[in-house]
C-alpha cells in the first residue's frame, strides 16, 4: 500500500484529496503546516509527499528542502494553483520529484503520483509550449545588463530566487507588496527578460544570486 503525507493549509481541499486517494487504495496521512509535518516526519517516512506550494508559514519549497535534509531521496510532489511555468525551473531545481495543477482531474492526479514513484514526470502540453517559448525568449536576450541592480533589487531579485511569494518579500522588507512589484518590474526591464523565473536564471549567471 501506498503511504502519503498531504500537507495544505485547506481542509476542505485536504478532506476531498484523502477521500479519493484511499478510493484507490493509499494510506494518507494530513496536517495543515509545514512545521507539523516536519514534526510528522521526524518519526515516519512515506512513500510520496504531496505539499501545497502556497502556505502561509512555509511554503511548499521551503518544505521540500527541509523534508530532502531528512529524508533525501524522498518523492516530493507539488501541488499549485500558481502560474506553475514561473516556477518550474526553481521548484525542478529543488528535487521534486512531480508538479501537479490543482486543476488536475482525479485520474491526473492518480497518474503523476505513480509516475513519481517511478522517477518520471507528467508535463501539460500547454505549460512544455511556454516553458519552450521563454526559453527560446531568453536565449534571444543580452547576456549583460546596461544598468546594474539597485542594492533593494538585488536583495528582492535574492528573496524571489529562495521561493518567497511577492508578499512575503514585502512582509520581510517592511514594505508594501506594490512596492515590490514595482522593483520587479525594474529588474525585469533592467535583465530585459521576461519573467520572474527568467529574471532569477539571468541573476545565478550573472552572479547577482547568491548561493
Amino acid at each position: 500500500m501506498v503511504s502519503i503525507l498531504m500537507v495544505d493549509d485547506h481542509k476542505a481541499v485536504l478532506s476531498g484529496t484523502k477521500m479519493l486517494l484511499e478510493s484507490h487504495g493509499m494510506q494518507v496521512t494530513t496536517c495543515y503546516s509545514g512545521i507539523d509535518a516536519l514534526e510528522i516526519l521526524k518519526e515516519h517516512s512515506f512513500d510520496v509527499m504531496i505539499y501545497d506550494l502556497k502556505m502561509p508559514d512555509m511554503n511548499g519549497l521551503e518544505l521540500t528542502k527541509k523534508t530532502l535534509e531528512i529524508y533525501p531521496d524522498a518523492t516530493i510532489i507539488i501541488l499549485s494553483g500558481e502560474n506553475i511555468a514561473e516556477n518550474f525551473d526553481i521548484l525542478v531545481s529543488s528535487g521534486v520529484s512531480g508538479i501537479i495543477d490543482k486543476s488536475c482531474s482525479d485520474s491526473q492526479l492518480i497518474t503523476g503520483i505513480h509516475m513519481a514513484m517511478e522517477k518520471m514526470m507528467i508535463l501539460p502540453l500547454d505549460l512544455v509550449r511556454k516553458l519552450t517559448t521563454n526559453k527560446n525568449q531568453t536565449n534571444e536576450s543580452s547576456s549583460k545588463i546596461e544598468e546594474p541592480l539597485t542594492d533593494i533589487e538585488l536583495e528582492i531579485l535574492q528573496q524571489a530566487a529562495a521561493g518567497k511569494t511577492n508578499k512575503e518579500i514585502a512582509d520581510a522588507l517592511k514594505m508594501v507588496q506594490r512596492n515590490v512589484e514595482y522593483h520587479l518590474s525594474h529588474i525585469y526591464k533592467k535583465l530585459n527578460v521576461p519573467s520572474r523565473v527568467h529574471a532569477i536564471r539571468k541573476g545565478i549567471s550573472l552572479n547577482l544570486i547568491k548561493s
